[in-house]
């Protein structure tokens, strides 16, 4: 039961990403997402499934529903199942590669499409020349979304110029920022011991494609005259670095400082900071660093972070530094150069009023992107999309009472020929004949018809048995369709459909009939017809002949016939879903035709 859209009000809504206190970006993203949704909209319950990368590992908040174990496909199916159920409109998901099981996190494609909710998608990666599997898992988000959220302009445009996306499927919403003063850095330099100091800062997980070397290799320069320099590399080692070589990397950038001479100006600080720590740290610092090695990289938070905050920051021309530092918002330098880095960091801290307006501009730019504004634009496309959908209501309480299965009125419409097709009222109309399509149906209901005496169910098998045996046309290699009432036929070849349909009532037959004359008819009969399946083109006469096919190889294992049918056909249906489904349209046409269950069903 459907009611029209509501307007898109929302109770509830599903939220799939990593969460705290796992470490990582994603996670702490995710966390903040949640944080402000929470706090701007009290009144929508937001239901978090974290992914899990190692379960049992991580001591998870209340907050979080349930996690979802990356490389557990059952879980995936569980968890789009229990989103169903919910009460939940719509499903937000956090989309990073890796952090979903299966080829290039194929997993949550499994997901997402056993759900009918409204899917919006944030994409923390972009990738402009990806692999097969990369573009087929990101081809089919794209499929399955409703929206696409980006946090660059330039993951708009690849988006639209490499993977073909709708461009009103896409939205651009810069990365969230804490919502923060901005503070001289003396307030909080006093807090670490910094006085005195000019401290530059990078943070994040360590790892290689941060560039830290780069800005190392610079330091003797710039403390030739600022010898006060105090360079912070804060945070942990990326954990899954840790888990391959433990603390190698640290180790080297350590003895690469010493090499340099500059270990004294050098703080590694080696730990995943709680969000107040991190904006404590961000504000005590004068200048920010990025020194990234990617060019290609879309998104970083901690960048999104310092801006936020208002620190003059120098970076390499990665993606999001391009575009969030744009028109003197902040310093750029080529990637891997020590003398460019060298330079700027000099004219930055010689000069309090070029810092001083970096520092305004940046803070101006992070006004438009705290959390609280993320939240409401992000809200605001969901609501959209949930508008655009109509509302499922809960089944009706309480239940309706199913009526008791009644063979009297397909008795009165079948007589010693078969089963009449039209009436008028109750009373059967014979100026339409017979057809085969309704006999056929007539058949599987003699083998599905709870409580039929034998002798009423033999009668009426034989019956329609006999109809659609007397149809088999071998010439022509089909079964006719329409029957006059004087039994004179209409046609030497009925349509696919009903030839399909008659297949599968002979398989169901093969299968279920009660008597074992009829099981062996129908295996005959299916036998020496079932061949004129593979010439199908008709998208439910196929789906008739798989469920034909299905039940006679339940009859009987092996069959070969059976095999190629249901070998052949799946492929054809899974193409025409792919070619025919929208992000609001999930279905193998563009159309909804008729016996539309019998399609889903025979897959």
């Amino acid at each position: 039961m459907v009611k029209p859209a509501d307007g898109g009000n929302i109770a509830r809504l599903a939220l799939i990403g990593n969460f705290l206190p796992r470490l990582c970006g994603i996670a702490t993203f995710t966390t903040d997402v949640f944080t402000a949704l929470r706090a701007s909209f009290p009144d929508i319950a937001v239901d978090v499934y974290a992914m899990d990368d190692h379960p049992g590992r991580y001591d998870y908040p209340p907050e979080v529903t349930a996690t979802i174990p990356q490389d557990d496909l059952s879980a995936y199916v569980e968890t789009a199942r229990a989103i169903e159920t919910s009460g939940a409109r719509a499903i937000w998901v956090q989309h990073e590669y890796g952090i979903f099981g299966g080829p290039s996190g194929e997993h949550i494609l499994t997901l997402l499409d056993r759900t009918t909710l409204p899917v919006i998608v944030t994409l923390h990666t972009v990738l402009e020349k990806p692999s097969v599997d990369e573009r087929r898992v990101l081809e089919g988000l794209l499929r399955r979304a409703s929206r696409v959220i980006v946090m660059a302009e330039r993951g708009r445009d690849i988006l639209q110029r490499v993977y073909g996306a709708n461009p009103r499927q896409i939205v651009m919403i810069p990365h969230g920022v804490p919502d923060r003063d901005l503070l001289d850095t003396s307030v909080n330099k006093a807090k670490f011991g910094w006085e005195g100091r000019k401290v530059v800062l990078t943070f994040g997980l360590l790892a290689p494609n941060k560039g830290i070397e780069t800005v190392i290799e610079a330091l003797p320069a710039v403390i030739a005259h600022h010898p006060d320099l105090l360079y912070v590399v804060l945070g942990a080692t990326h954990p899954n670095l840790v888990a391959h070589e433990g603390e190698k990397y640290r180790d080297t950038l350590k003895a690469l400082a010493a090499d340099r001479g500059v270990a004294d100006n050098i703080a590694f600080i080696d730990a995943f900071l709680e969000h107040g720590e991190l904006i404590d740290y961000l504000q005590a610092a004068d200048i920010y660093l990025t020194p990234y090695t990617n060019p290609a990289q879309i998104t970083s938070g901690t960048l999104s972070y310092a801006i936020g905050v208002g620190r003059p920051v120098i970076s390499t021309p990665y993606v999001h530094a391009t575009e969030i530092l744009a028109d003197g918002h902040g310093v750029l330098v080529p990637f891997r150069d020590v003398a460019a880095f060298a330079r700027e960091i000099d004219a930055l801290l010689s000069s309090d009023r070029d810092r001083t307006r970096l520092s305004e501009r940046a803070y101006a730019r992070g006004r438009t992107m705290i959390w609280p504004k993320l939240a409401e634009a992000a809200l605001a496309e969901i609501r959209a999309v949930v508008a655009a959908r109509p509302f499922r209501l809960a089944k009706p309480q309480p239940p309706l009472k199913p009526l008791a299965p009644d063979f009297a009125a397909v008795e009165r419409m079948s007589d010693s020929t078969g089963m009449l097709q039209h009436s008028i009222y109750s009373i059967p109309d014979r100026r339409h004949g017979y057809c085969i399509d309704d006999n056929a149906r007539a058949l599987i209901l003699m083998s599905a018809m709870p409580d039929l005496d034998d002798v009423t169910r033999d009668k009426w098998a034989t019956i329609y048995a006999s109809f659609v045996q007397y149809a088999w046309n071998p010439d022509a290699r089909r079964f006719r369709n329409f029957m006059r009432f004087d039994r004179s036929w209409c046609e030497d070849v009925g349509s696919e459909d009903s030839n399909g349909r008659t297949l599968w009532a002979l398989g169901v037959t093969a299968r279920d009939a009660q008597m074992g004359k009829h099981r062996d008819w129908a295996t005959a009969l299916f036998d020496s017809t079932a061949s004129l399946a593979l010439e199908l083109e008709s998208l439910r006469a196929q789906g008739f002949a798989m469920l034909g096919a299905a039940a006679m190889l339940e009859a009987k294992p092996g069959h070969r016939l059976s095999l190629e049918i249901l070998r052949k056909f799946p492929d054809i249906h899974l193409a025409l879903l792919a070619e025919a489904r929208r992000p609001e349209w999930q279905w193998f046409e563009i159309v909804l035709a008729y016996d539309n269950a019998r399609l889903p069903q025979a897959l």
